[in-house]
């Protein structure tokens, strides 16, 4: 069987630099039941821990009960695939000042729920891979030419996709008699 991918390991710099320019990743925790738990969360990376907000949810009764924890990210770029993984002990922080140099209170998260508390993930271990790929996935757009900017800035809400009424049974493709009317040239 042929070789299909190359997989290395990452430097510790490589994962912060991944982790430090990522925005979404998910949070594994043991529930106080014991089984365990993933969440997709918004996140800053900054000295050495993963910062999170939180609403007073399942995560932060977790965390409280069973404080280890792993982060993950992972991505697609020019080089190929890659993953990063962060092991440590998770807490509420409430130091106003290690919050506020962190970044996390500048992030817009996706979901509209009110989160007051900001977790710490303290990295014990980060570890990380990439695989190259031998025929590369295009970037969307890549194919036809045309170009994406390649980040916003972190703090901006996603711009809304538009869209159109839906069409439905029974309406009619052509246009109406009201709306043919309008467009005829007066008659002189």
């Amino acid at each position: 069987m042929a070789e299909t991918s190359r997989a290395r390991d990452l430097t510790t710099a490589e994962c912060w630099s991944l982790l430090e320019n990522g925005d979404i990743g998910r949070l594994a925790v043991t529930r106080t039941d014991g089984t365990p738990d993933i969440f997709p969360v918004n996140f800053v990376a900054h000295e050495g821990a993963v910062y999170i907000r939180s609403a007073p949810d399942a995560k932060v009764v977790s965390l409280d009960a069973r404080p280890a924890a792993a982060f993950e990210i992972d991505g697609h770029d020019d080089e190929g695939t890659w993953s990063v993984v962060v092991r440590g002990t998770a807490a509420r922080t409430v130091d106003d000042v290690e919050i506020d140099g962190s970044g996390i209170r500048r992030i817009v998260t996706v979901s509209p729920r009110h989160k007051p508390h900001v977790l710490k993930l303290a990295a014990r271990t980060v570890t990380g891979r990439r695989f190259t790929d031998p025929f590369p996935v295009p970037s969307p757009g890549d194919e036809h030419g045309i170009s994406f900017p390649s980040s916003r800035p972190r703090f901006l809400r996603p711009e809304p996709i538009p869209s159109h009424r839906p069409w439905s049974e029974g309406a009619s493709l052509e246009p109406s008699e009201e709306s043919r009317e309008a467009s005829d040239p007066p008659s002189a």
